[in-house]
């Protein structure tokens, strides 16, 4: 059956509706801090029934950090869809991992990645060799000191595989003209049966000029996939979502409704069923288009 297209005068009922927020660009003003209100708003859709949830590239250090003591009843995404948390028991309900051959074969790929594995208590931490760039300066910095994320420099990652760690997501900052060739590199891998044996997301940056990100993860992994779990997982039938950036695309396909904040690329709004204005533009939407209860 096909949708019914959005209107204005729409309205969602809370008990059936699960809302999906991105964070960093679209929940989250350009400097990563929630907007002046946001707190406050978040608790009284919560207080009222709403079903929101986030599903965003960060990993819970720095998302619970950003959101300290905000209520989300449901499972939150992070790494763009590598674990599946539940806040409230504070334990990861569902993970992605990468299999050890495509561990190996990303590590063989060239390029100074961040490698985030997984401890078998499930602690995360992240090994780098070298920092090539302001970028990785940045990056690292920004997450020891906003949030003491741990980080290891390492001489080889095949340290990694031989003290066997679950290597479970790898993250590549860099100018489009270093990172393009090993992008081919990893979305060429194939497995025995000539299915990709990764997946990569990879996008610049909306507020630094000449960053690009790149994702890898395993192939099962993406925003769209946690999409459809989070659908079964809370009995929810209709999914709204909102995104800024191409690796919000996943989801917005297997949203029945999705939304691209103003400041999105020209992709993510064209995939969009609307634009929403304003630093509280997501929850000003979810208050203005659920029904009363």
């Amino acid at each position: 059956m096909a949708k019914i297209p959005f209107t204005e005068n729409m309205r969602f009922d809370p008990d059936d509706t699960l809302f999906i927020t991105d964070l960093d660009g679209t929940l989250l003003t350009p400097d990563a801090v929630l907007p002046e209100g946001a707190v406050d708003r978040i608790w009284d859709l919560y207080r009222r029934g709403v079903h929101l949830t986030y599903a965003t590239a960060r990993t819970i250090r720095s998302a619970v950090h950003i959101l300290a003591g905000l209520p989300f009843s449901e499972p939150v995404s992070l790494m763009n869809g590598v674990l599946l948390r539940d806040m409230n028991e504070g334990r990861y309900v569902e993970g992605n991992l990468l299999s050890a051959e495509a561990a190996e074969q990303i590590l063989a790929a060239g390029g100074e990645p961040f490698v985030y594995t997984l401890t078998e208590d499930d602690q995360l931490f992240t090994a780098y060799r070298h920092l090539v760039n302001e970028y990785m300066v940045d990056f690292r910095k920004e997450r020891v000191d906003k949030y003491g994320k741990p980080f290891r420099q390492m001489e080889d990652f095949h340290a990694l595989l031989e003290e066997k760690q679950r290597i479970i997501y790898c993250c590549y900052l860099d100018t489009d003209e270093n990172l393009r060739p090993i992008y081919d590199t990893l979305t060429a891998l194939r497995d025995t049966d000539g299915a990709p044996l990764v997946r990569c997301e990879y996008y610049h940056d909306h507020y630094r000029p000449g960053l690009w990100y790149m994702e890898v993860f395993s192939r099962s992994t993406s925003k769209g996939n946690v999409c459809r779990r989070l659908r079964e997982i809370t009995g929810r039938n209709v999914i709204v979502s909102f995104g800024d950036n191409n690796n919000d695309l996943p989801m917005f396909a297997e949203s029945d409704y999705a939304f691209a904040v103003e400041r999105a690329g020209d992709a993510v709004k064209a995939a969009a069923d609307g634009v929403i204005p304003g630093e509280l533009g997501v929850l000003e939407f979810i208050k203005n288009h659920m029904t009363e209860v």
